[in-house]
């Protein structure tokens, strides 16, 4: 009680006081010359070192993906999959770099909350864990242990005393204020979210190489201690996290904020479109044809139709048709007087058949839009739905003989009569372009001719074989053709090249977002890739310019695993470790004689422990059949819980596993949505489900992005509306079945105007 007053009181003291002292660390490769493990470096399931102002290593993909795979959803369940979500929700939460505070007042000094069940069982939180590994896997290392850290060890030559004595150190800061100073600048600091620290040194004297560490410890014992995310230790049974500490948050703006240029990559299966200052012709082609080749070609030839055309996937399924064969003759009527000419009638024979039909979707192509400031281009995911108004005119030509009063006898006269009928009917309209190899885009400066194009299909032909020379005449030949229209285009453009992981002068992302997206099933294999478009400021020539950017995600950024994380057979000391993770450090780019800055690259893996529980026991104990189950000790676990007086749930939980399995039984259609245009109807594109038990409610899940502007989602699955802005947007839907399984699958679409 005397402890929670003092902490009361501290923080009364600090609200008068204005600003209070806190600070992050950031991580990196082990790459320094003094970053050696008998120092204290790259001990354990250290993964990285600290990093000193400016040579950071940090995420610069706006957008990221995560994904769980069997050995997770095994182990943990769905119990397992809603904790790890419940951590990416946090981190969505934070909003721009370039939005929060000065001094970050909207996030707590401290976040973390007790369960004394959980505590009693020795259990610690997976998804403070799963927050912990995410804030690692974006830059930040622990604060508290690189407050003070150790740069130099050196044993004084001759002393005659063995370790530890005789040893002179060296002792840095890597723990930084993220608000800077008056003068723009950020300062070391011993403070982390308010609570001060110093150190003492502790000298493991084992042979042949005895290890130094230094030891936080606050210089108030009765300050709250480890409060940041990132400085999460071992011993947090029964502790979990409700959010991101302001010290947390600060370290992550420092990383991402716009302000920010770093000399780095663009990433791994990035393409940077570099602008060709040259213009050039552009002559773009008709979309109508193009629906009606990819309907009804397999992708083979269809490629061969439309050469250089990026075929990513196809799938095709049946309809039945109708197939109408019009039949035009002439005949008599028994009714007309003697000599009259045939008349035309016409014979209609309808016959059922099957057809097969494709669906497509295509990497490198654009359609041309009129839009308020000119023409531009927007990708074509998939053909769109026939929903444009086009004109079509219906041709007919009767070509008949006669004689004529003022010819001489036995002549006879040709005549030609056209009529002409236009009407609306809706098609896939527009023109479009695709886009050669190592084109990411092409911006247009001006349209430099359009052309209308007609083309006429014949219909059909009516012929009367008989031929007179009476004066009315009769007709002899009738033709009707269909005339279609399509308006081309010649621009003059600026080509956008496509560079691989071209490097730049990049600023922060300002804010990241977490997806989740599944394999082809929820225990599958196959991840099916995703094409992100976004813009990263740069500088050239010290000119701010914001360069395109094209990301193919082939695989999760993100892998939640599983597995025995338990050293044994023989490792001293036995332990069960909780958690494990892989970092992909990119330090190419890292300046001249500098450890940074750099970026972190994907996949990275996040493997939580499996093992189950784990018992301690020595020989005290285990060798006599009345002390060794008495005497053993339990190690920490894996659990769930928070500050409701719910059970926690301790894993595996056998129920969830069966929930799970069951899930890769249902399926969610339509594999894409197709694309719409501002301010015109959209929809009603309706959800279906295949598997699982009926009814389905739908919605968004948790974690997932907003519907673009104007469209909304009903609980029955009709995703409809009038979008109101320009862009493409990634979300998540989620189905939930009668008995209560949910799937969850990310969908991208692409309104233009």
């Amino acid at each position: 009680m005397h402890r929670l007053f003092k902490n009361l009181a501290c923080l009364a003291l600090f609200t008068l006081a204005g600003q209070v002292s806190w600070g992050f660390a950031l991580l990196g490769p082990i790459n320094e010359a003094y970053q050696v493990t008998t120092i204290g470096y790259g001990l354990g399931g250290d993964i990285g070192a600290p990093k000193n102002l400016g040579e950071e290593y940090r995420r610069n993909t706006p957008v990221m993906y995560y994904s769980f795979d069997a050995n997770f959803l095994d182990y943990f369940g769905s119990n397992g999959v809603y904790a790890v979500e419940q951590a990416m929700v946090i981190l969505n939460s934070v909003t721009n770099a370039s939005k929060l505070s000065p001094n970050l007042t909207e996030y707590p000094l401290q976040a973390t909350r007790e369960n004394y069940v959980a505590e009693a069982l020795g259990l610690s939180d997976l998804k403070t864990w799963a927050l912990k590994a995410m804030v690692e896997q974006l830059g930040l290392g622990e604060p508290e242990r690189y407050a003070w850290t150790l740069h130099d060890r050196v044993q004084i030559p001759g002393f005659p005393l063995p370790c530890p004595s005789g040893f002179v150190y060296n002792i840095i800061q890597r723990n930084f204020d993220p608000v800077p100073s008056p003068a723009g600048t950020y300062q070391s600091t011993a403070y982390v979210n308010g609570t001060l620290y110093s150190y003492w040194i502790a000298e493991a004297c084992q042979t042949p190489d005895p290890v130094a560490v230094t030891v936080p410890f606050p210089v108030d014992p009765l300050d709250f201690t480890y409060t940041a995310v990132a400085s999460l230790f071992d011993t947090m049974i029964g502790r979990f996290h409700t959010s991101l500490t302001r010290d947390d948050v600060g370290g992550l703006r420092y990383l991402i904020s716009p302000r920010n240029y770093n000399f780095e990559s663009a990433g791994t299966n990035s393409l940077v479109e570099v602008t060709n200052p040259v213009p050039q012709l552009l002559f773009t082609s008709n979309l109508t044809l193009l629906a009606d080749l990819a309907l009804t070609n397999d992708p083979v030839t269809l490629s061969t139709l439309v050469p250089n055309l990026n075929i990513i996937t196809s799938s095709n399924y049946f309809v039945n048709a109708f197939v109408t064969n019009i039949t035009p003759y002439f005949t008599n009527y028994p009714w007309d007087p003697a000599n009259t000419g045939g008349h035309l009638v016409f014979a209609t024979n309808i016959t059922p058949v099957v057809q097969i039909r494709y669906q497509n979707t295509y990497g490198n192509l654009l359609k041309v839009v009129p839009g308020p400031n000119g023409w531009t281009v927007v990708p074509l995911n998939t053909i769109p739905p026939a929903t444009n108004r086009v004109y079509v005119t219906i041709e007919t030509d009767v070509v008949g003989t006669g004689g004529s009063p003022w010819n001489p006898p036995g002549t006879t006269n040709i005549f030609t009569n056209s009529f002409f009928t236009t009407y609306i009917t809706n098609a896939v309209g527009g023109d479009y372009l695709v886009l050669p190899t190592n084109i990411c885009s092409v911006y247009i400066l001006a349209s430099q001719l359009t052309n209308v194009v007609t083309a006429s299909n014949l219909v059909s032909v009516a012929i009367n074989g008989t031929v007179t020379t009476n004066v009315n005449g009769f007709t002899n030949i009738i033709v009707t053709s269909a005339i279609t229209y399509e308006t081309n285009h010649a621009f003059v453009v600026l080509q956008a090249n496509c560079v691989p992981s071209g490097a730049a002068l990049f600023g922060g992302i300002d804010r990241f977002h977490f997806i989740r997206r599944d394999y082809d099933s929820l225990l599958g294999r196959f991840f099916a890739p995703i094409t992100n478009t976004y813009s990263l400021n740069s500088i050239t020539n010290n000119t701010l310019v914001p360069q395109k950017i094209q990301r193919t995600i082939a695989f999760p950024d993100f892998l939640f695993s599983a597995q025995d994380l338990a050293p044994g057979p023989a490792v001293y000391p036995p332990g069960n470790a909780i958690l494990a993770r892989t970092n992909n450090w990119n330090a190419t780019l890292a300046n001249n004689n500098l450890a940074g800055p750099g970026t972190i690259e994907p996949p990275s893996a996040i493997v939580f422990d499996k093992v189950g529980v784990i018992f301690g026991n020595t020989y005290l104990t285990a060798f006599r059949p009345d002390t060794a189950q008495p005497g053993q000790v339990q190690l920490q676990m894996l659990g769930s819980f928070d500050g409701t007086t719910n059970a926690p749930i301790v894993y595996p939980n056998g129920t969830d596993i069966v929930n799970v399995e069951n899930m890769m039984l249902i399926g969610i259609l339509p594999g894409s949505l197709p694309n719409g245009k501002v301010n015109a109807g959209y929809g009603p594109v309706q959800f279906t489900a295949t598997g699982g038990q009926g009814p389905y409610t739908w919605g968004l899940a948790q974690d997932s992005p907003a519907l673009p502007p104007g469209l909304h989602l009903s609980s029955s699955g009709a995703l409809s509306g009038i979008p109101a802005q320009e862009g493409t947007f990634d979300f998540t839907i989620m189905l939930t079945d009668a008995g209560g399984r949910t799937v969850v699958r990310g969908y991208s679409l692409t309104i233009s105007f």
